[in-house]
């Protein structure tokens, strides 16, 4: 059987791969906007889409492994993993897609910390 530990790194290992493929669609997006000036957007490419929720996936499992090394159930670390995983994942595909958004209209803004 497999350990709780070699689950969580397995899921961390498949979290960092499908995020580098993630940002090197998103680099060619811009670079292709940079160059010819084609629009970043529609985000929801075949390898963007299959890229980002393979690293939900990704997280999902390394959450679950981690929460059953801390004695969880395999059923509620799960669980807990696929509610985690979504609702900040969801969110973020938002954000990105505002980003390119923002990038495509020219009005990207320079984020100052301490002024909104």
């Amino acid at each position: 059987m497999i350990d709780t530990k070699m689950i969580a790194w397995i899921g961390g290992g498949l979290l960092v791969f499908f995020l580098f493929v993630f940002v090197y669609v998103i680099q060619v997006r811009i670079k292709k906007w940079n160059d010819e000036s084609i629009s970043p957007l529609p985000l929801e490419g075949f390898l963007s889409i299959s890229s980002y929720i393979s690293a939900l996936i990704g997280l999902t499992i390394m959450f679950t492994g981690v929460l059953e090394t801390f004695t969880f159930s395999p059923i509620n670390s799960l669980i807990s993993s696929l509610v985690l995983s979504f609702s900040t994942g969801i969110p973020m595909w938002g954000v990105v897609k505002g980003l390119l958004r923002e990038v495509e209209s020219g009005d990207l803004k320079e984020i100052v910390p301490g002024k909104f």
